[in-house]
This record gives C-alpha cells, sequence and structure tokens, in this order.
C-alpha cells in the first residue's frame, strides 16, 4: 500500500478560488481561439500595416500568459499566507 499525501493537486483542490480561476482561464481561452471569433479577424484588412488576424492572435495569446501569470502568482501568494 501506499501512503496517502494531503497535499492539494497542483492546480489547487477541486473547489480552489485558484483551480476555478485556472478553469476561467481555460474557458476564456477556448473562447478567445474559437473559429468563428477569429473568422470575424480573418476578414481583410490591418492594424499598424499588420493583417488583423494575426494581431488578435498574438494579442489574446499575450492576453491569456499574462493572465496565467497573475493567477499563479496570486495562488503561490495564498499558499504562502497559510
Amino acid at each position: 500500500m501506499t501512503a496517502r499525501r494531503d497535499r492539494a493537486p497542483p492546480g489547487g483542490s477541486p473547489g480552489s478560488p485558484s483551480g476555478e480561476r485556472l478553469v476561467a482561464l481555460f474557458l476564456l481561452a477556448l473562447v478567445l481561439f474559437n473559429p468563428p471569433l477569429l473568422k470575424a479577424f480573418g476578414a481583410p484588412g490591418t492594424l499598424f500595416g499588420w493583417p488583423a488576424l494575426l494581431v488578435y492572435i498574438f494579442a489574446a495569446w499575450a492576453l491569456v500568459i499574462i493572465l496565467l501569470g497573475l493567477a499563479m502568482e496570486r495562488r503561490q501568494r495564498d499558499e504562502d499566507k497559510r
């Protein structure tokens, strides 16, 4: 038999705020990279000389990375307080 560990999984416990934030971030990323939304930015046109779709993809990608960093930093602070 193996010993049971009382540590939370990497995303936090299923009902924890940090776990819920990560699930919400995942769902946001699904919506941002959903084909119908991407198709809306696939129309001909440019922003600052760059194709609109390219600008949208990189901006959405950067937003998801920044929000993930903030969520993980907050999770780390919450764990340090315990």
